[in-house]
């Protein structure tokens, strides 16, 4: 087994102050004050609806904590991010209540740079671990803010992944819902009520049959109750309602549109007979190029 990798990663924490009825706003980031306002925007850009007011509220999988994946910086790999926002029950705070009278929550985001992912292969779930124990400072008043964490990535999730695609997430359905995403954006929707984790998983499996390079543009989300019609492109949300995303269900084939998807497809499905699941997953992850996505790469905004 290989071992896990450094690599570096600009945060911020969104939330409330205690006994705070304020909106939410960034509390503490890598940059200090002087980035709060930039990054309340790129955190904010990854949140795609209002959390539930009780902590038993939702079906599992749509109840907090809710994880998603965006991409902040431009097309150039030394300035793109991918990042990763954890947003849950704020610490502490079950006595803790907003003007509205809810709990209030928090969101953690965490931003690394496209080519160090890249550099080591590592995809949604990898970020996810580790970001996973990350206790983030509450405030900038406090002594011991860091600047840039550096986050411990699994360097070969490969072979993990095509046991997934072999075991548990059928192939046909993750190649063919892999290609459905070139042509457009993806509702999810669980034949069960998934927890987030298996959503993460399952999220990243599809991801691993694109070209590596697509990871530069794919934003994602384990629960999305009010997507935009192009983000996140792939999506646990209801059936959708836009003719621009393409309602997948879990367990049943979608019909790929365009000739770029079929073509795709097709080529997954002959890598995978030639040489197996794992050769073919090396082999798109291979192409590290940034690539972008038919529409809406996402956010463009940068810090540092």
């Amino acid at each position: 087994m290989n071992e896990p990798a450094l690599v570096r990663a600009q945060w911020a924490l969104l939330s409330k102050p205690p006994a705070d009825t304020g909106d939410y706003r960034v509390l503490a980031c890598s940059a200090g004050r002087s980035g709060f306002h930039a990054f309340e925007r790129l955190v904010r850009d990854t949140l795609f609806g209002t959390p539930p007011q009780w902590s038993s509220s939702g079906r599992p999988g749509e109840n907090l904590p809710w994880i998603s994946f965006g991409v902040s910086g431009d097309g150039r790999s030394s300035a793109r991010r991918v990042s990763v926002s954890v947003t849950d029950w704020r610490v502490g705070g079950a006595d803790i209540w907003d003007s509205a009278g809810r709990r209030p929550v928090a969101t953690r985001y965490f931003a690394v740079r496209y080519e160090d992912l890249a550099r080591h292969g590592a995809g949604l779930a990898a970020l996810w671990d580790a970001v996973l124990p990350v206790v983030l400072p509450p405030g900038p008043g406090d002594t011991d803010v860091p600047d840039e964490l550096s986050l411990r990535i699994d360097t070969d999730p490969l072979p993990r992944l095509a046991r997934l695609l072999d075991e548990d997430v059928d192939f046909g359905w993750a190649a063919a819902t892999a290609a459905a995403a070139l042509t457009g954006p993806l509702a999810l929707v669980a034949h069960t009520s998934r927890y987030a984790l298996t959503r993460i998983e399952t999220m990243d499996a599809v991801a691993a049959l694109l070209p590596y390079g697509c990871r530069a543009a794919l934003t994602a989300a384990t629960w999305a109750p009010d997507p935009t019609a192009y983000t996140p492109w792939l999506c646990y949300t209801h059936p959708a309602d836009s003719p621009a995303r393409l309602t997948v269900y879990e367990g049943v084939v979608p019909q790929v549109r365009g000739a770029a998807g079929r073509a795709h497809l097709d080529l997954l499905l002959r890598l995978r007979e030639r040489s197996g699941t794992l050769a073919c997953l090396r082999a798109l992850a291979g192409a590290v190029e940034p690539a972008a996505l038919p529409a809406g790469s996402g956010p463009t905004g940068e810090v540092g």
